[in-house]
């Protein structure tokens, strides 16, 4: 869980530095890979290496491969939304509400989870 947190932690910081370009390549490039194939599977890539780092961080836990999966997947989802949102406006404190939510959602989930596997043993 401290993973993730730290995860958005430094999302947000690149979010509010003033010299990093605004915008998300992954975010910007999906958009346009309607018309362009190469850029798709460079995008899907990128996604899936997030995702990918995302899992490893939480296989610690002792929840079943479905719900990691699920739930690394959920968080590179908010990880791109905070950059949508970042571009359309949204102030520092709407960002860390967003991500303090999702990171509310993974510890409940991963708690639930442990304690289904628990009771099912």
């Amino acid at each position: 869980m401290r993973a993730v947190e730290a995860f958005f932690d430094v999302i947000l910081g690149r979010i509010a530095d003033p010299s990093v370009p605004l915008g998300c390549l992954i975010a910007q490039s999906a958009a346009q890979s309607l018309t362009l194939k190469e850029e798709s599977v460079q995008v899907r890539g990128l996604l899936d290496l997030q995702r990918q780092r995302v899992h490893a961080a939480l296989a610690d836990s002792s929840v079943d491969s479905r719900t990691i999966d699920e739930l690394a997947t959920f968080v590179v989802a908010v990880n791109q939304s905070l950059a949508v949102l970042s571009r359309a406006g949204a102030s520092d404190a709407e960002l860390r509400s967003v991500t303090r939510l999702a990171c509310t959602t993974v510890a409940d989930t991963l708690a639930r989870a442990t304690s289904e596997d628990v009771t099912q043993s």
